[in-house]
């Protein structure tokens, strides 16, 4: 993690030449994260080199919730029926130039670290996300995460297992 610096988005980060490969993904980048900071609606995190102003990166958060129906079977027991609280992953990507060097990994694990704080804090009972395409979805479940039952691509891990995988949680 040490190769990059992940800074909350600004006016000083250059977003123009990032290029995921996923139009959507580029788009919200360039010309929507910075109306989503303002309006509230989620936070933007950027990976930019030592240095360097060029964002290599990025991961948007915002709270989120799941409806009991959406989890496994399994998982539902002894669950209220109200929504659940979520740290919500709403966007992650990697400029197609810096793949290969584990950029999304390290962004993913700044997410999960960043959402174990604020477990600290408030209630949050998984993270969730909704993986872009069946590729985003090979990778979330690489590192853990479970499909829900409302969508294949509708992803998430209970606190309690990202605590376990995570050793620098206090909880």
């Amino acid at each position: 993690m040490a190769d990059w610096l992940i800074e909350r988005l600004n006016k000083t980060h250059q977003r123009e030449g990032f290029q995921c490969g996923k139009d959507a993904l580029d788009h919200f980048l360039k010309t929507l994260a910075g109306q989503y900071e303002r309006k509230r609606l989620g936070r933007t995190f950027v990976a930019v080199a030592p240095g360097e102003k060029a964002v290599r990166g990025f991961f948007t958060v915002a709270t989120g919730s799941l409806t009991i129906e959406a989890l496994p079977p399994a998982a539902r027991k002894g669950l209220p029926k109200h929504p659940l609280p979520t740290a919500h992953l709403g966007r992650l990507a990697v400029d197609q130039s810096h793949r290969g060097r584990r950029l999304g990994e390290t962004l993913l694990l700044t997410f999960l670290q960043m959402a174990l704080k604020l477990a600290e804090d408030w209630g949050v009972f998984a993270v969730d996300l909704w993986a872009i395409d069946e590729d985003a979805r090979s990778f979330y479940t690489k590192y853990g995460f479970l499909p829900l039952e409302d969508d294949p691509l509708h992803l998430y891990m209970p606190l309690t297992t990202l605590a376990k995988a995570l050793p620098t949680y206090p909880g």
